[in-house]
């Protein structure tokens, strides 16, 4: 092709940079008008009650959306199940506790969670609640959103397959087998079923032998009672001897009765012989009755006698009718002493009239200043007993009420104890055998083992060295549910207590630290103590091949005897004590004057005391 025809047609860069262009103006105009057709239609699938086929997947949001739901419900259930430990349980069958998405998220186990359409989960209507029932509990689950409300119901317990304190109840058929610290709580293949022990596992119970019992002989086998003296433990009264008993007997055991004399004490009344009596003994023993005479006294009327009667017998004794000496009155004639006669007999008598003086009487009842009031409560002896007596004594100027309440008072060393098997030497014998070999009894059981380790009593690791001792190697410290056993080439050195979980007392016993230590020599089992065990050259002992080896001579060596033996390991530790700290309120008042009874003698009708409450004895004499 010649100069001139490339001249002609021009350079083909230009024109591949130019249909570039237009291709990207194309793209980006695409981009922006297509969701401007798009989004109505989708936004109308979401927002209406129906959904077009043809403008947007109405399964797939509907999916979306479901999801989204599901998702909340979960975290708020795994949230829940992760909070509620041991001691955040409802304790009895029927009680329940609550949280609100509002707190669950001011307690940082969740976070704010967020609908289907970006807005916020409602924080206070949203929530989980969890019932004890006999055996499990039942943890409900619900949320309310911008569009729906609903909720779920999940069964949760502490079951055999649970990492945590509690978890999410499953179907499993899956047998279980002990693990090294001899919780059985390691899942096993159906193939290879083996024997579990102390452990409650698809609601029955097995006691230490893997046998099927009641809870109470799964309490005797597996949990050993801890002993309580004189102690309220657990809702329980405990007397000085241990046992269960009720209240009574418990104060009978362990509290010193004291005698109350003529007094109400925690609700009951005792008389002056300190006997608890009823009310109207405790009256007639400790409140002889205060005598009243011609007068109307708490509503009620006294003669002159000072017996309570009615008020026409009040009258006749106390309010004498009216004397008219000498006088014509209504009619009548009245004579020297007042009876009524003749006209004749009137003058007789009145003509001779005596001059008679009558004696009148008033009796006050005392006066007081009003209650002060009730006074502060402040803490008092709670031998402090309170009083309440009546407003119309004179000497009631004082009154006491009290109330008690557990408080912490102090503290205590609180013993823990466990018992567990150890393997211990118990006794020795000569015996003639193989100079070559030590032997040892471990459980009836003879055994034999080289000279160049020795088997040496467990007893010889008195403290948590953690390290290698006398033939024992130093392997680790484990944390265990239940005291572990020993066994004849492992041994378990108690190395303390975990108190992580408990509040500030134990409920439970707690869980035990132990080191752990391994036999570094070889064991092997002989008929008797003069058969050579049978070594060959490729048996390997503390990485070293054993040969062939006689007997050799036969002398006399002592034989160790090893057995187990049941021991108790015991730890303390100090925790608050309570006890009943009493409180008492007080008011008072004065007495402004003191009741009394006047007599005064006076002129007959004398209305100035008359109409100033004085009254008739009935009683006259002469000037």
């Amino acid at each position: 092709m010649s100069n001139d025809e490339y001249s002609k047609r021009g350079f083909p860069l230009g024109s591949f940079i130019l249909k570039l262009i237009l291709v990207v103006i194309f793209v980006f105009l695409l981009c922006w008008l297509l969701p401007k057709f798009m989004v109505p239609a989708i936004t109308k699938s979401m927002n209406g009650k129906g959904c077009s086929t043809s403008t947007c997947d109405c399964k797939g949001i509907k999916a979306l959306t479901s999801q989204i739901f599901a998702n909340n419900l979960d975290k708020m259930k795994e949230a829940a199940i992760s909070y509620y430990t041991n001691e955040r349980l409802p304790q009895n069958v029927g009680d329940s506790k609550k949280l609100t998405l509002s707190d669950m998220i001011g307690l940082k186990i969740i976070v704010p969670l967020v609908d289907k359409n970006g807005k916020a989960v409602d924080v206070e209507k949203s929530y989980v609640k969890i019932t004890k029932t006999n055996d499990e509990y039942i943890l409900k689950v619900n949320i309310k959103d911008s569009e729906k409300e609903d909720y779920i119901l999940v069964h949760i317990g502490c079951y055999n397959y649970c990492e945590s304190d509690v978890c999410q109840k499953k179907d499993t058929n899956v047998p279980l087998k002990a693990g090294k610290d001899n919780t059985p709580y390691v899942p096993l293949t159906p193939e290879k079923p083996v024997t579990i022990s102390c452990v409650k596992y698809d609601g029955k119970y097995y006691n230490a032998e893997g046998k099927v019992v009641s809870y109470d002989e799964f309490k005797k086998s597996c949990l050993p009672e801890e002993k309580h003296y004189c102690v309220k433990y657990n809702n329980k009264y405990y007397d000085n001897n241990g046992k269960e008993v009720s209240y009574d007997d418990y104060k009978k055991s362990c509290e010193k009765e004291e005698k109350h004399y003529c007094v109400k004490y925690n609700n009951k009344y005792y008389d002056i012989d300190g006997t608890e009596v009823t009310y109207d003994e405790f009256k007639k023993s400790c409140l002889p009755e205060e005598k009243h005479y011609c007068v109307k006294y708490d509503n009620k009327y006294y003669d002159n006698n000072g017996n309570v009667v009615s008020y026409n017998d009040y009258k006749k004794a106390c309010l004498p009718e009216e004397l008219h000496i000498c006088v014509k009155y209504d009619g009548k004639y009245y004579n020297a002493e007042g009876k009524v006669v003749s006209y004749d007999d009137y003058k007789t008598s009145c003509e001779t009239k005596k001059d008679y003086i009558y004696e009148y009487k008033k009796v006050t009842q005392s006066k007081f200043s009003e209650w002060s009031v009730w006074s502060a409560w402040e803490k008092t002896d709670c031998a402090t007993e309170e009083i309440n007596c009546n407003d119309n004594e004179p000497s009631c100027l004082l009154k006491l009420q009290r109330y008690n309440r557990k408080e912490k008072i102090g503290t205590y060393e609180k013993p823990y104890a466990k018992t567990r098997e150890i393997i211990r030497q118990t006794g020795s014998y000569q015996e003639k055998s193989c100079s070559k070999y030590n032997y040892v009894i471990i459980n009836s059981i003879t055994y034999a083992t080289t000279t160049t380790t020795k088997y040496t009593q467990t007893n010889v690791i008195t403290s948590q060295t953690q390290s290698d001792s006398n033939g024992w190697k130093y392997v680790g410290r484990k944390l265990f549910t239940n005291p572990p056993r020993d066994t004849e080439t492992t041994h378990y050195k108690f190395a303390g207590l975990d108190y992580s979980y408990c509040s500030d007392t134990c409920t439970t016993f707690p869980y035990s630290y132990y080191d752990i230590y391994e036999y570094t020599g070889s064991l092997k089992t002989v008929p008797n103590i003069t058969s050579t065990p049978e070594y060959s050259t490729t048996t390997v002992v503390n990485e070293e091949t054993i040969a062939d080896a006689s007997c050799g001579e036969y002398i006399y060596k002592t034989i160790p005897i090893y057995s187990t033996i049941t021991v108790t390991e015991k730890a303390y530790r100090t925790e608050p004590l309570y006890g009943d700290v009493c409180y008492k309120s007080t008011k008072k008042r004065n007495l402004i004057s003191e009741g009394k009874t006047q007599i005064k003698w006076s002129t007959y009708n004398d209305t100035t005391l008359l109409n100033n409450g004085w009254v008739y004895t009935g009683t006259r004499k002469e000037k």
